[in-house]
């Protein structure tokens, strides 16, 4: 039997079957039943082993459901093309949900300054997941648009890209802020620079290591 139907709330399971997404990846299997046991994870793996779905799973396993206004699950991306990809996921196995989903990122056709009232808006408004870059993320929570106080979620998708782009300093700032929850970190490889970063937030964490 998948782990899916043994580990995923019944809408949530039939969303993947209609998908003909049946058989879980590795690091899901792995992965999953540790997350919704409200492990803090630390989930190692090249490209295309399916870091970003088990994000999206597990999130959307987790919330189930629009609720009030402040964010539940902060999910920090390195750039735009990734924000966007991960809102498609979360469109596509969420579409059983109400969830709410908005992004955080530099790119789009505005300026700077509008952009970032118009994403402030949309987060202020209400939502239930923020997908944002570190950098944008920060300026919308120093403008009081990003309330952390209700996270049940922190999460780094590839957080060896995030060192590549310096982000280490917005993600510290960050982190000063966020209350109780459960921390969640993907990446590509897992060393020094990635352990520093996340030994600031994360304590024993269980470490998951899959290579394909």
């Amino acid at each position: 039997m998948s782990i899916f139907k043994e580990k995923l709330h019944k809408s949530l399971f039939n969303t993947l079957t209609e998908m003909e997404f049946v058989e879980p990846k590795l690091i899901q299997q792995k992965t999953i039943a540790r997350i919704n046991g409200g492990s803090d994870i630390i989930a190692v793996g090249p490209d295309g082993v399916g870091k970003s779905t088990t994000i999206v799973i597990s999130v959307i396993q987790r919330l189930r459901e629009a609720f009030e206004d402040a964010p539940r699950a902060f999910i920090l991306v390195a750039d735009q093309a990734k924000a966007e990809a991960m809102e498609v996921q979360f469109k596509l196995l969420g579409k059983h949900t109400d969830l709410r989903v908005s992004l955080a990122h530099e790119g789009g056709k505005v300026d700077k300054q509008a952009g970032l009232d118009v994403q402030g808006e949309d987060i202020y408004s209400g939502t239930d997941v923020v997908i944002g870059t570190p950098k944008r993320s920060f300026d919308l929570y120093l403008k009081q648009h990003l309330n952390l106080n209700k996270l049940k979620f922190f999460i780094i998708d590839d957080a060896e890209q995030m060192i590549k782009l310096a982000y280490q300093g917005q993600i510290d700032r960050l982190i000063h802020s966020l209350p109780k929850c459960q921390h969640l970190v993907f990446t590509n490889d897992y060393n020094e620079k990635v352990e520093k970063l996340i030994s600031k937030f994360m304590v024993s964490p269980a470490i998951v290591e899959v290579q394909e």
